[in-house]
Protein backbone atom coordinates (compact mmCIF):
# COMPACT_ATOMS: atom_id res chain seq x y z
CA UNK A 1 0.00 0.00 0.00
CA UNK A 2 1.74 2.92 -1.43
CA UNK A 3 2.08 6.56 0.37
CA UNK A 4 0.16 9.11 -2.18
CA UNK A 5 1.89 10.16 -4.79
CA UNK A 6 3.19 14.32 -4.51
CA UNK A 7 1.60 16.45 -6.75
CA UNK A 8 3.22 19.64 -6.41
CA UNK A 9 4.21 20.85 -9.86
CA UNK A 10 3.85 18.77 -13.71
CA UNK A 11 7.61 18.04 -13.36
CA UNK A 12 7.67 16.31 -10.42
CA UNK A 13 4.11 14.65 -10.12
CA UNK A 14 6.10 12.84 -14.00
CA UNK A 15 9.27 11.93 -12.23
CA UNK A 16 7.67 10.44 -9.37
CA UNK A 17 5.10 8.37 -11.60
CA UNK A 18 7.39 7.25 -13.86
CA UNK A 19 9.29 6.00 -10.71
CA UNK A 20 6.62 3.91 -9.33
CA UNK A 21 5.93 2.73 -12.89
CA UNK A 22 9.44 1.06 -13.00
CA UNK A 23 9.40 -0.04 -9.58
CA UNK A 24 5.72 -1.52 -10.21
CA UNK A 25 7.32 -3.34 -12.97
CA UNK A 26 10.35 -4.70 -11.23
CA UNK A 27 7.89 -6.04 -8.62
CA UNK A 28 6.30 -7.53 -10.90
CA UNK A 29 9.42 -9.16 -12.34
CA UNK A 30 10.73 -10.55 -9.15
CA UNK A 31 7.31 -11.68 -8.65
CA UNK A 32 6.93 -14.02 -11.60
CA UNK A 33 11.02 -15.01 -11.45
CA UNK A 34 10.06 -16.36 -8.12
CA UNK A 35 6.79 -18.28 -9.60
CA UNK A 36 8.88 -19.58 -12.82
CA UNK A 37 11.86 -20.79 -10.85
CA UNK A 38 10.56 -22.45 -7.61
CA UNK A 39 9.87 -25.97 -8.01
CA UNK A 40 8.17 -26.24 -4.63
CA UNK A 41 5.18 -24.85 -4.02
CA UNK A 42 5.65 -23.83 -0.32
CA UNK A 43 8.41 -22.00 -0.32
CA UNK A 44 7.42 -20.65 -3.74
CA UNK A 45 4.14 -18.75 -1.98
CA UNK A 46 6.23 -17.98 1.36
CA UNK A 47 8.57 -15.91 -1.22
CA UNK A 48 5.91 -14.37 -3.03
CA UNK A 49 4.26 -13.15 0.41
CA UNK A 50 7.49 -11.81 1.48
CA UNK A 51 8.15 -10.10 -1.45
CA UNK A 52 4.51 -8.54 -1.56
CA UNK A 53 5.40 -7.18 2.27
CA UNK A 54 8.63 -5.54 0.40
CA UNK A 55 6.17 -3.19 -2.03
CA UNK A 56 2.91 -3.59 -0.92
CA UNK A 57 2.04 -3.71 2.89
CA UNK A 58 3.86 -4.42 5.75
CA UNK A 59 2.19 -7.97 6.40
CA UNK A 60 0.81 -10.47 3.65
CA UNK A 61 -0.72 -13.84 3.64
CA UNK A 62 -2.45 -16.37 1.27
CA UNK A 63 -5.66 -18.39 1.79
CA UNK A 64 -6.86 -21.10 -0.85
CA UNK A 65 -10.30 -22.48 -0.41
CA UNK A 66 -10.50 -26.24 -0.15
CA UNK A 67 -14.05 -26.69 -0.84
CA UNK A 68 -17.08 -24.55 -0.09
CA UNK A 69 -16.90 -25.32 3.82
CA UNK A 70 -13.51 -24.76 4.73
CA UNK A 71 -10.14 -22.57 3.58
CA UNK A 72 -6.54 -23.46 4.40
CA UNK A 73 -4.07 -20.70 5.37
CA UNK A 74 -0.81 -21.43 3.10
CA UNK A 75 1.20 -18.79 4.92
CA UNK A 76 1.31 -15.03 6.95
CA UNK A 77 4.85 -12.74 6.58
CA UNK A 78 5.26 -9.76 8.33
CA UNK A 79 3.28 -11.03 11.76
CA UNK A 80 4.50 -10.43 15.40
CA UNK A 81 7.51 -13.17 16.66
CA UNK A 82 5.23 -13.39 19.78
CA UNK A 83 2.14 -14.68 18.28
CA UNK A 84 3.57 -16.45 15.35
CA UNK A 85 5.13 -18.76 17.86
CA UNK A 86 2.47 -19.93 19.39
CA UNK A 87 -0.45 -21.21 17.00
CA UNK A 88 0.24 -22.64 13.52
CA UNK A 89 0.80 -20.38 10.68
CA UNK A 90 -0.30 -22.89 8.04
CA UNK A 91 -3.88 -24.41 8.96
CA UNK A 92 -7.23 -25.81 8.14
CA UNK A 93 -10.19 -23.78 9.51
CA UNK A 94 -14.00 -23.19 8.58
CA UNK A 95 -15.34 -20.71 5.88
CA UNK A 96 -17.75 -18.49 6.18
CA UNK A 97 -19.41 -17.33 3.20
CA UNK A 98 -21.52 -14.96 4.75
CA UNK A 99 -18.62 -13.03 6.97
CA UNK A 100 -18.55 -9.35 5.90
CA UNK A 101 -14.86 -9.04 5.41
CA UNK A 102 -12.19 -11.01 4.56
CA UNK A 103 -11.54 -14.44 2.18
CA UNK A 104 -15.29 -15.35 2.89
CA UNK A 105 -16.92 -12.12 1.53
CA UNK A 106 -14.34 -12.24 -1.87
CA UNK A 107 -15.17 -15.56 -2.56
CA UNK A 108 -18.74 -14.77 -2.14
CA UNK A 109 -18.58 -11.51 -4.55
CA UNK A 110 -15.61 -12.41 -6.67
CA UNK A 111 -14.16 -8.43 -5.76
CA UNK A 112 -11.34 -7.56 -4.11
CA UNK A 113 -12.19 -5.83 -0.51
CA UNK A 114 -10.30 -2.83 0.89
CA UNK A 115 -11.15 -1.18 4.37
CA UNK A 116 -9.25 1.52 6.82
CA UNK A 117 -10.66 -0.34 9.85
CA UNK A 118 -9.73 -3.55 10.93
CA UNK A 119 -12.57 -5.22 12.88
CA UNK A 120 -13.24 -8.58 14.84
CA UNK A 121 -14.91 -9.94 12.05
CA UNK A 122 -12.02 -9.40 9.78
CA UNK A 123 -9.73 -10.69 12.24
CA UNK A 124 -11.98 -14.14 12.73
CA UNK A 125 -12.21 -14.43 8.29
CA UNK A 126 -8.30 -14.44 8.30
CA UNK A 127 -8.05 -17.14 11.36
CA UNK A 128 -7.07 -14.99 13.86
CA UNK A 129 -8.43 -13.95 17.56
CA UNK A 130 -8.51 -9.98 17.62
CA UNK A 131 -5.55 -10.00 20.10
CA UNK A 132 -3.25 -11.65 17.64
CA UNK A 133 -3.59 -9.91 14.97
CA UNK A 134 -0.35 -7.41 15.19
CA UNK A 135 2.24 -6.85 12.72
CA UNK A 136 5.88 -7.41 13.29
CA UNK A 137 7.16 -5.07 16.07
CA UNK A 138 4.04 -5.24 17.86
CA UNK A 139 2.20 -2.93 15.53
CA UNK A 140 -1.18 -2.91 15.20
CA UNK A 141 -2.83 -2.68 11.40
CA UNK A 142 -4.76 0.47 10.05
CA UNK A 143 -5.33 -0.50 6.64
CA UNK A 144 -6.47 -3.76 4.48
CA UNK A 145 -6.87 -5.26 1.44
CA UNK A 146 -8.12 -8.90 0.08
CA UNK A 147 -8.25 -9.62 -3.65
CA UNK A 148 -9.30 -12.95 -5.11
CA UNK A 149 -6.90 -15.56 -6.56
CA UNK A 150 -8.71 -16.29 -9.62
CA UNK A 151 -7.64 -19.04 -12.20
CA UNK A 152 -9.24 -20.60 -15.27
CA UNK A 153 -12.72 -18.71 -14.10
CA UNK A 154 -13.21 -19.59 -10.83
CA UNK A 155 -11.78 -18.25 -7.13
CA UNK A 156 -9.83 -20.55 -6.26
CA UNK A 157 -8.50 -18.35 -2.95
CA UNK A 158 -7.67 -15.44 -1.82
CA UNK A 159 -4.38 -12.80 -0.89
CA UNK A 160 -4.38 -10.61 1.85
CA UNK A 161 -2.40 -7.30 2.65
CA UNK A 162 -2.49 -5.21 5.91
CA UNK A 163 -0.31 -1.96 6.68
CA UNK A 164 0.34 -0.50 10.03
CA UNK A 165 0.88 2.73 8.44
CA UNK A 166 -2.13 4.79 9.08
CA UNK A 167 -0.21 7.29 6.13
CA UNK A 168 -0.30 4.76 3.88
CA UNK A 169 -3.56 4.14 1.61
CA UNK A 170 -4.56 2.25 -0.90
CA UNK A 171 -4.58 3.46 -4.10
CA UNK A 172 -4.98 2.23 -8.05
CA UNK A 173 -1.48 1.70 -8.11
CA UNK A 174 -1.55 -0.57 -5.30
CA UNK A 175 -4.76 -1.97 -6.56
CA UNK A 176 -3.70 -2.80 -9.76
CA UNK A 177 -0.24 -4.57 -8.58
CA UNK A 178 -1.79 -6.79 -6.01
CA UNK A 179 -4.32 -8.06 -8.65
CA UNK A 180 -1.58 -8.43 -11.16
CA UNK A 181 0.24 -10.53 -8.34
CA UNK A 182 -2.77 -12.15 -7.52
CA UNK A 183 -2.85 -12.97 -10.98
CA UNK A 184 0.40 -14.80 -11.19
CA UNK A 185 0.06 -16.59 -7.84
CA UNK A 186 -3.60 -18.25 -8.62
CA UNK A 187 -1.63 -19.36 -11.94
CA UNK A 188 0.85 -21.22 -9.88
CA UNK A 189 -1.55 -22.38 -7.60
CA UNK A 190 -3.57 -24.08 -10.03
CA UNK A 191 -0.73 -25.26 -12.14
CA UNK A 192 0.60 -26.83 -8.29
CA UNK A 193 -2.97 -28.15 -7.89
CA UNK A 194 -2.92 -29.57 -11.87
CA UNK A 195 0.34 -31.48 -11.21
CA UNK A 196 -0.24 -32.64 -7.68
CA UNK A 197 -3.61 -34.18 -9.64
CA UNK A 198 -1.38 -35.61 -12.19
CA UNK A 199 0.92 -37.35 -10.58
CA UNK A 200 -1.41 -38.92 -8.00
CA UNK A 201 -3.11 -40.27 -11.13
CA UNK A 202 -0.29 -41.78 -12.74
CA UNK A 203 0.38 -43.33 -9.34
CA UNK A 204 -3.38 -44.92 -9.18
CA UNK A 205 -2.90 -46.20 -12.30
CA UNK A 206 0.58 -48.08 -11.56
CA UNK A 207 -1.69 -49.16 -8.05
CA UNK A 208 -4.43 -50.05 -10.18
CA UNK A 209 -2.71 -52.37 -13.06
CA UNK A 210 -0.73 -54.21 -9.90
CA UNK A 211 -4.38 -54.58 -8.38
CA UNK A 212 -6.00 -56.33 -11.45
CA UNK A 213 -2.69 -58.16 -11.88
CA UNK A 214 -3.30 -59.33 -8.24
CA UNK A 215 -6.80 -59.82 -8.14
CA UNK A 216 -7.06 -61.73 -11.37
CA UNK A 217 -4.57 -64.29 -10.28
CA UNK A 218 -5.97 -64.84 -7.31
CA UNK A 219 -8.98 -67.13 -8.28
CA UNK A 220 -7.13 -68.53 -10.86
CA UNK A 221 -4.58 -70.45 -8.04
CA UNK A 222 -7.17 -72.48 -6.35
CA UNK A 223 -8.76 -72.92 -9.72
CA UNK A 224 -5.75 -74.91 -10.75
CA UNK A 225 -5.56 -76.44 -7.71
CA UNK A 226 -8.64 -78.13 -8.13
CA UNK A 227 -8.01 -78.61 -12.03
CA UNK A 228 -4.89 -80.50 -10.87
CA UNK A 229 -6.33 -82.96 -8.53
CA UNK A 230 -9.67 -83.85 -10.83
CA UNK A 231 -7.12 -84.89 -13.56
CA UNK A 232 -4.20 -86.89 -10.93
CA UNK A 233 -6.37 -87.73 -7.68
CA UNK A 234 -9.05 -90.32 -7.42
CA UNK A 235 -11.51 -88.16 -5.47
CA UNK A 236 -14.53 -89.25 -3.82
CA UNK A 237 -17.59 -88.40 -4.76
CA UNK A 238 -17.97 -85.62 -2.02
CA UNK A 239 -14.64 -84.05 -2.55
CA UNK A 240 -15.39 -84.16 -6.50
CA UNK A 241 -18.04 -82.10 -5.86
CA UNK A 242 -16.51 -79.94 -3.20
CA UNK A 243 -13.65 -79.01 -5.76
CA UNK A 244 -16.07 -78.26 -8.23
CA UNK A 245 -18.10 -75.65 -6.71
CA UNK A 246 -14.92 -74.42 -5.73
CA UNK A 247 -13.72 -73.65 -9.28
CA UNK A 248 -17.48 -72.62 -10.06
CA UNK A 249 -17.06 -69.81 -7.11
CA UNK A 250 -13.57 -68.56 -8.42
CA UNK A 251 -14.76 -68.27 -11.84
CA UNK A 252 -17.97 -66.39 -10.77
CA UNK A 253 -15.56 -63.95 -9.13
CA UNK A 254 -13.09 -63.60 -11.68
CA UNK A 255 -16.32 -62.78 -14.17
CA UNK A 256 -17.48 -60.25 -11.33
CA UNK A 257 -13.74 -58.42 -11.73
CA UNK A 258 -13.79 -58.42 -15.66
CA UNK A 259 -17.56 -57.37 -15.56
CA UNK A 260 -16.24 -54.58 -13.28
CA UNK A 261 -13.76 -53.31 -15.31
CA UNK A 262 -16.23 -53.59 -18.70
CA UNK A 263 -18.14 -51.16 -16.29
CA UNK A 264 -15.76 -48.95 -15.98
CA UNK A 265 -14.86 -48.63 -19.76
CA UNK A 266 -18.55 -48.18 -20.84
CA UNK A 267 -18.46 -45.39 -18.04
CA UNK A 268 -15.57 -43.36 -19.25
CA UNK A 269 -16.76 -44.02 -22.60
CA UNK A 270 -20.30 -43.02 -22.05
CA UNK A 271 -21.66 -46.07 -23.54
CA UNK A 272 -23.21 -47.82 -20.42
CA UNK A 273 -26.85 -47.39 -20.93
CA UNK A 274 -30.24 -48.19 -18.99
CA UNK A 275 -33.09 -50.31 -19.78
CA UNK A 276 -36.12 -48.00 -18.29
CA UNK A 277 -39.44 -48.85 -16.78
CA UNK A 278 -41.45 -49.26 -14.20
CA UNK A 279 -40.53 -51.90 -11.51
CA UNK A 280 -41.76 -53.22 -8.24
CA UNK A 281 -38.85 -52.16 -6.18
CA UNK A 282 -38.99 -54.23 -3.40
CA UNK A 283 -38.72 -57.42 -5.93
CA UNK A 284 -35.43 -56.18 -6.80
CA UNK A 285 -34.41 -55.60 -3.30
CA UNK A 286 -35.27 -58.86 -1.78
CA UNK A 287 -33.37 -60.73 -5.13
CA UNK A 288 -30.31 -58.89 -3.72
CA UNK A 289 -30.28 -59.93 -0.38
CA UNK A 290 -31.24 -63.75 -1.62
CA UNK A 291 -28.07 -63.66 -3.90
CA UNK A 292 -26.12 -62.68 -0.78
CA UNK A 293 -27.71 -64.56 1.93
CA UNK A 294 -25.40 -68.01 1.72
CA UNK A 295 -22.21 -65.63 1.44
CA UNK A 296 -23.25 -64.15 4.97
CA UNK A 297 -24.60 -67.30 6.60
CA UNK A 298 -21.06 -68.75 5.17
CA UNK A 299 -19.34 -65.58 7.47
CA UNK A 300 -22.30 -66.56 10.13
CA UNK A 301 -23.01 -62.64 9.50
CA UNK A 302 -26.73 -61.95 9.99
CA UNK A 303 -28.69 -60.17 7.70
CA UNK A 304 -31.63 -58.84 9.12
CA UNK A 305 -34.41 -56.96 6.18
CA UNK A 306 -37.11 -54.16 7.60
CA UNK A 307 -39.22 -53.43 4.69
CA UNK A 308 -42.34 -51.11 4.21
CA UNK A 309 -45.10 -52.22 1.62
CA UNK A 310 -44.18 -49.53 -1.17
CA UNK A 311 -46.89 -50.43 -4.12
CA UNK A 312 -45.91 -47.15 -6.18
CA UNK A 313 -43.54 -48.45 -8.80
CA UNK A 314 -39.89 -46.87 -9.64
CA UNK A 315 -38.26 -45.83 -12.71
CA UNK A 316 -35.15 -47.99 -13.27
CA UNK A 317 -33.40 -51.03 -15.15
CA UNK A 318 -34.30 -54.27 -12.64
CA UNK A 319 -30.77 -55.94 -13.34
CA UNK A 320 -28.77 -52.80 -12.47
CA UNK A 321 -30.57 -51.91 -9.56
CA UNK A 322 -30.18 -55.09 -8.20
CA UNK A 323 -26.37 -54.16 -8.49
CA UNK A 324 -26.59 -51.85 -6.92
CA UNK A 325 -28.12 -53.47 -4.11
CA UNK A 326 -25.98 -56.74 -4.18
CA UNK A 327 -22.64 -54.19 -4.25
CA UNK A 328 -23.90 -52.81 -0.78
CA UNK A 329 -24.76 -55.94 0.58
CA UNK A 330 -21.72 -57.80 -0.86
CA UNK A 331 -19.22 -54.82 0.45
CA UNK A 332 -20.97 -55.14 3.39
CA UNK A 333 -20.62 -58.93 4.28
CA UNK A 334 -17.01 -58.50 2.63
CA UNK A 335 -16.57 -56.30 5.78
CA UNK A 336 -18.38 -57.34 8.62
CA UNK A 337 -16.59 -59.79 11.14
CA UNK A 338 -17.87 -63.00 12.15
CA UNK A 339 -21.49 -62.84 14.04
CA UNK A 340 -21.81 -59.25 13.07
CA UNK A 341 -25.23 -57.71 11.78
CA UNK A 342 -26.43 -56.22 8.24
CA UNK A 343 -29.27 -54.38 8.30
CA UNK A 344 -31.69 -53.27 4.96
CA UNK A 345 -34.45 -51.31 5.33
CA UNK A 346 -36.90 -50.01 2.34
CA UNK A 347 -39.08 -47.26 3.10
CA UNK A 348 -41.35 -44.55 1.54
CA UNK A 349 -39.62 -40.75 1.75
CA UNK A 350 -42.01 -38.33 0.67
CA UNK A 351 -41.57 -38.96 -3.27
CA UNK A 352 -38.88 -40.93 -3.08
CA UNK A 353 -38.25 -44.56 -1.72
CA UNK A 354 -35.09 -44.93 0.55
CA UNK A 355 -32.74 -47.90 0.78
CA UNK A 356 -30.20 -48.42 3.50
CA UNK A 357 -27.86 -50.69 4.07
CA UNK A 358 -26.39 -50.77 7.77
CA UNK A 359 -23.82 -53.14 9.35
CA UNK A 360 -21.53 -53.28 12.27
CA UNK A 361 -18.57 -53.89 10.00
CA UNK A 362 -15.14 -52.39 10.49
CA UNK A 363 -16.19 -48.99 9.30
CA UNK A 364 -14.92 -45.86 7.27
CA UNK A 365 -12.27 -43.72 8.54
CA UNK A 366 -13.46 -40.00 8.39
CA UNK A 367 -10.57 -38.91 6.03
CA UNK A 368 -11.50 -41.29 3.38
CA UNK A 369 -15.45 -40.78 3.33
CA UNK A 370 -15.33 -37.94 0.76
CA UNK A 371 -13.15 -40.24 -1.86
CA UNK A 372 -15.14 -43.67 -0.82
CA UNK A 373 -16.91 -43.34 -4.51
CA UNK A 374 -13.94 -42.57 -6.42
CA UNK A 375 -12.70 -44.86 -8.86
CA UNK A 376 -9.51 -46.85 -7.51
CA UNK A 377 -9.72 -45.47 -4.27
CA UNK A 378 -10.06 -48.20 -1.19
CA UNK A 379 -10.07 -47.76 2.19
CA UNK A 380 -7.51 -49.80 2.98
CA UNK A 381 -5.17 -46.58 2.25
CA UNK A 382 -5.68 -45.75 5.43
CA UNK A 383 -5.65 -49.66 6.91
CA UNK A 384 -3.51 -52.23 4.66
CA UNK A 385 -5.08 -55.14 6.60
CA UNK A 386 -8.54 -54.80 5.00
CA UNK A 387 -6.94 -54.53 0.84
CA UNK A 388 -9.39 -56.13 -1.08
CA UNK A 389 -11.03 -55.51 -4.39
CA UNK A 390 -10.31 -53.31 -7.23
CA UNK A 391 -11.73 -50.19 -6.27
CA UNK A 392 -14.17 -49.91 -8.34
CA UNK A 393 -17.60 -51.23 -6.91
CA UNK A 394 -18.98 -47.83 -5.27
CA UNK A 395 -17.70 -45.85 -8.09
CA UNK A 396 -19.59 -48.40 -10.68
CA UNK A 397 -22.36 -48.16 -8.07
CA UNK A 398 -22.34 -43.59 -7.88
CA UNK A 399 -22.79 -43.58 -11.66
CA UNK A 400 -25.44 -46.36 -11.71
CA UNK A 401 -27.24 -44.34 -8.84
CA UNK A 402 -27.05 -40.80 -10.26
CA UNK A 403 -27.94 -42.52 -14.00
CA UNK A 404 -31.38 -43.60 -12.22
CA UNK A 405 -31.53 -40.11 -11.18
CA UNK A 406 -30.99 -41.34 -7.27
CA UNK A 407 -28.73 -40.08 -4.82
CA UNK A 408 -26.66 -42.50 -2.13
CA UNK A 409 -24.75 -41.04 0.62
CA UNK A 410 -22.39 -42.87 2.76
CA UNK A 411 -21.66 -42.26 6.40
CA UNK A 412 -19.71 -43.93 9.44
CA UNK A 413 -18.88 -43.05 13.15
CA UNK A 414 -15.45 -44.08 12.74
CA UNK A 415 -13.14 -47.23 12.26
CA UNK A 416 -14.60 -50.07 14.18
CA UNK A 417 -18.21 -48.78 14.50
CA UNK A 418 -19.67 -49.92 10.95
CA UNK A 419 -21.38 -47.77 8.27
CA UNK A 420 -24.44 -46.76 6.77
CA UNK A 421 -25.41 -46.38 2.95
CA UNK A 422 -28.71 -44.70 2.08
CA UNK A 423 -29.88 -44.64 -1.29
CA UNK A 424 -32.91 -42.36 -2.34
CA UNK A 425 -35.06 -42.65 -5.92
CA UNK A 426 -38.02 -41.05 -7.05
CA UNK A 427 -40.94 -42.68 -7.84
CA UNK A 428 -42.14 -43.41 -11.28
CA UNK A 429 -44.59 -40.17 -11.19
CA UNK A 430 -42.12 -38.01 -9.68
CA UNK A 431 -39.08 -39.00 -12.20
CA UNK A 432 -38.04 -36.45 -14.05
CA UNK A 433 -39.33 -36.17 -17.82
CA UNK A 434 -42.66 -37.41 -15.92
CA UNK A 435 -45.96 -35.26 -15.74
Amino acid sequence: MSNRLSTTDGAGRVLVQKHATESARQFLADAIAILATSVDFKSTIENLATLATTQLADWCAVFSFENEQTIRRLTVVGIEESIGANFQLETLYPLDLHSPAGPGHVLRTGEHQASTRITDDMAASLGFKPDELLLAGGRKPSSFLCVPLAARGRTIGAIAFMSADPERLVNETDLSLARDLACAAAVAMDNARLYHDAQEANRLKDEFVAMVSHELRTPLTPMLGCIHLLRTADLSGANFSRALDMIERNAHAQVQIVEDLLDVSRIVAGKLHLTMKAIDVVSVVEAAVDSVRSLAEGKSVHVITNFEDIEEPIDGDPDRLQQIVWNLLSNAVKFTPPDGRIEISLKQDGDHVCIQVTDTGIGIPSEFLPYIFDRFRQADEYDTKTRSGLGLGLAIVRHLVELHQGSIEASSPGPGQGAVFTLKFPFHRYAPGRL
